[in-house]
């Protein structure tokens, strides 16, 4: 069922193609608002498209800083506008080959570097917060909240070397530390500790697993107790560390000025959502709701890309994890821009994977971008869950730890489809009063749940840390022949358990000319009803110095995918799950910047 895909990667290059061989050779667009960008024949025109703000709707930090440690300035030229790229009647003009050859040579010359450049960014912020849980119960307790400290330095080094105008390295390097009570660990363990049993997976990589009390046994060297005590040794013995993680690492090079090449890892913009992106079907990372902007991690992969006019074609070869030849993945992709309109179209096969087939459009209404994308594949890589037809474990289970037996399982015979649309608005008040951002975003989930049973997700999150749980596991002496564990639970299959959720963003920087910004960020899972709301003040104190303050508060059922979200991780057992939090935090930035 799975060779559909291979027609839909060659119908992406053959339109990539007859929409090159419709334009005119000869002629050349002017009056282009990212004619600068494009005098660099390496600049992803995805990159440039994010950065001027136009067929992406080019969200962007409301708190970010310039290299100067400054808020951006408002009256700075956008390009939010997309009818401002077509409202000339010069849109072509004929040129001399002659005049072309020197501009060539002169671009050359410019892209050229003696040296290699070298630059980056630090971070330093301290952070505290105070958290509380069972909210609206009569449990809660204002006068005993869970206190955290964190200081964290963070840096990224980058060095971008261009020896020859049609070749460049460009590499970055993620240093990060972090020192202090960062999590209260010994809250996450249960009165009597937690014991683990170490295993091997088939990978040869060592497994933990939760052990229930009833089956703690002393004498078993593969079985370990973390106690509250030993939870609180390893916070007091905790030191600062130095993490190093290569983000981008990549070279560009060209064919004849008309292909161009990369080779290395670096993130790929496929989709255009801002808290969820179906299409993003490429990237080793997804998006973070609670952090939206933070940077992910690309795959290492070969890119082939023909620009032609102001459209696009790509052929992507994936080689993250290949293990052998046939374990490469392919993807395709064309970008065309039609009036203020850019649509996007591609496909993805990998031979263990289901195949999927992406669409994205973008566009302007009046003063609002908008966007949508959405993903068809025939099977699905999610591993889900359901209720066993033998809860006798459950029934037997003296601790009444275990509510539901669960089977896991797979599909990989029906198509699945998941889409989002969403809209952003930013506007510049007059006489310097600050700017306006307004996102909201509507994802439906294809390979979510209905939530027909209440407690699935609490199940499957203690499933994922006891895979012996699972009502399709036997004992090696019941096994048959050629049987097979069933399909294990990981925490990406907790994740976006539902069908539909929305988010949404308030943000306004710089508050009547002051060095106050606010923002809120509300996130909700209609499928169960849970969310999250997170308002946010921050005030510059002065350049590489800000404070912020900010509440975090969950609402929903015990057991809802956002009412306790640290209860997913299923440290605790069942204490873990304390129904709806609210946590206040205070954070200091001190000097960031770039360099």
């Amino acid at each position: 069922m799975k060779r559909w895909i291979y027609p839909l990667l060659i119908v992406n290059l053959i339109l990539s193609s007859a929409l090159v061989f419709a334009q005119d050779a000869d002629t050349e667009i002017i009056d282009d608002p990212f004619a600068d960008a494009f005098l660099d024949p390496f600049a992803d025109p995805d990159e440039i498209i994010e950065e001027s703000g136009d067929a992406d709707p080019g969200f962007e930090d409301p708190f970010a800083v310039d290299e100067e440690g400054k808020e951006p300035d408002e009256d700075a030229i956008s390009f939010d506008d997309f009818d401002s790229m077509f409202d000339t009647d010069s849109m072509v003009e004929e040129i001399d080959e002659e005049e072309a050859a020197a501009d060539t040579g002169s671009v050359d010359e410019f892209l050229i570097s003696d040296g290699v450049e070298f630059g980056g960014s630090f971070s330093g912020t301290l952070s505290s917060s105070f958290n509380y849980d069972y909210l609206w119960t009569e449990d809660f307790d204002i006068t005993d909240p869970e206190q955290a400290m964190t200081p964290s330095v963070s840096a990224d080094l980058f060095f971008d070397a261009r020896p020859e105008a049609d070749y460049r390295v460009f590499g970055k390097l993620g240093f990060t530390s972090a020192s202090g009570n960062d999590q209260n660990l010994a809250a996450l363990i249960p009165e009597g500790g937690l014991t683990f049993q170490t295993g091997t997976d088939d990978d040869g990589n060592t497994t933990f697993t939760a052990v229930d009390d009833e089956d703690v046994d002393p004498d078993d060297p593969d079985q370990t107790t973390v106690t509250q005590e030993d939870a609180e040794d390893a916070q007091g013995d905790t030191s600062t560390a130095l993490n190093i993680s290569v983000k981008e690492l990549f070279a560009d090079f060209d064919w004849d000025d008309k292909l161009y090449f990369r080779f290395g890892k670096s993130f790929i913009k496929w989709g255009i959502g801002y808290f969820w992106s179906p299409a993003d079907v490429l990237n080793l990372s997804g998006i973070d709701v609670e952090d939206p902007t933070a940077e992910r991690e690309g795959p290492l992969s070969f890119k082939m890309h023909y620009p032609f006019d102001i459209n696009n074609a790509y052929l992507y070869v994936i080689t993250e994890n290949v293990e052998e030849p046939l374990d490469t993945a392919l993807a395709s992709k064309v970008e065309f821009v039609i009036g203020n309109t850019e649509f996007g179209a591609g496909a993805y096969y990998q031979r263990d994977l289901a195949p999927r087939a992406v669409a994205t459009v973008s566009t302007t209404i009046g003063d609002f971008a908008v966007f949508g994308e959405g993903v068809a594949s025939w099977g699905s890589d999610r591993v889900f869950v359901r209720p066993a037809k033998d809860q006798s474990a459950a029934e037997e289970d003296e601790e009444d730890d275990l509510e539901l037996v669960l089977d896991s399982y797979e599909v990989s015979d029906r198509p699945f489809f998941s889409a989002t649309v969403g809209t952003n608005y930013m506007h510049a008040f007059e006489n310097d009063a600050g700017s306006l951002m307004l996102i909201g975003q509507y994802f439906f989930n294809g390979e979510g749940y209905n939530n027909d049973e209440p407690g699935l997700l609490q199940a499957a999150s203690r499933l994922s840390q006891n895979a012996g749980e699972n009502g399709l596991a036997l004992d090696a002496a019941d096994q048959p022949e050629n049987y097979e564990d069933p399909p294990a639970v990981d925490t990406g299959d907790l994740t976006n358990f539902g069908r539909h959720y929305a988010g949404a963003m308030i943000a306004w920087n710089s508050i009547f000319d002051s060095d106050l910004s606010f923002s809120t960020l509300a996130i909700s899972n209609f499928t169960d009803l849970s969310g999250m709301v997170m308002p946010t003040f921050s005030y510059r104190i002065m350049d590489y110095i800000s404070i912020s303050a900010g509440m975090r508060m969950t609402f929903g059922e015990e057991g809802d995918e956002y009412t306790n979200p640290m209860a997913l991780l299923g440290l605790g057992g069942s204490d873990a799950w304390k129904g709806s939090t609210v946590s206040f935090s205070l954070d200091c930035s001190i000097g960031g910047g770039s360099f």
